[in-house]
């Protein structure tokens, strides 16, 4: 077996399970219930094909700082092998004004979430992929293809808005006055067109040589 073979078939996050949280600089937060299906998905049943075999709380830290942490064991099967790593965790429980009743839970399930994040799931969203807005296309159509009920007439949807995107993209390369717009509009949308359309590629690469052309006269 290929060692990214798993990492490779839980990469990519499904978008419809996903959300931006304007909070510690702002994060993209993924449904825990989600990853708990995928999970489910390569090794069976919670508890069963994966989980934590091991949970325990530690307090020390609990009367001077409200911190509790989390030591646990988590456990995956794999090609009939049961694999296990152990995995750390803590959460504030305790301010001077609360107490969070719910802290065991939350961290059990961010603790899950971390573990399954070490083996490859959500990997896109963890590498920092989702704050780059060409991946997020691509991966929007890619999704909304696998998703539709007839994928032929979606790829042509598809094809047909990047083909009228690009021809947008020329009319403003052809009216620009300077350069530097001209490479930006280029570098921007070229980025953004199939790696298998090739007619766009050389239909807009065409306009951007031209009009540098024109500009440099």
């Amino acid at each position: 077996m290929n060692n990214l073979d798993l990492w490779s078939k839980v990469e990519k996050t499904d978008l419809d399970f996903v959300k931006k949280v304007n909070q510690r600089g702002g994060y993209t937060a993924i449904s825990p219930q989600y990853q708990l299906r995928e999970a489910t998905k390569q090794f069976g049943a919670y508890g069963k094909g994966f989980g934590l075999s091991v949970s325990d709380f530690d307090y020390a830290l609990f009367e001077s700082t409200g911190t509790v942490i989390h030591k646990a064991e988590f456990f995956y099967l794999l090609d009939g092998e049961k694999i296990t790593f152990p995995i750390s965790n803590c959460i504030q429980a305790k301010g001077a004004k609360f107490f969070d009743t719910d802290f065991a839970k939350k961290v059990e399930t961010n603790t899950v979430s971390k573990a399954l994040s070490k083996i490859g799931f959500n990997a896109d969203v963890y590498m920092g992929m989702f704050e780059n807005d060409d991946y997020l296309f691509e991966l929007n159509n890619e999704q909304t293809t696998e998703k539709a009920a007839n994928k032929e007439e979606e790829l042509t949807k598809q094809k047909t808005a990047r083909f009228e995107e690009t021809n947008k993209v020329i009319e403003q390369i052809n009216s620009s006055s300077m350069i530097g717009e001209v490479e930006g509009l280029f570098k921007a949308h070229f980025r953004r067109i199939a790696k298998h359309e090739e007619e766009l590629k050389i239909a807009l690469t065409k306009a951007k040589d031209e009009a540098k052309e024109r500009l440099s006269d």
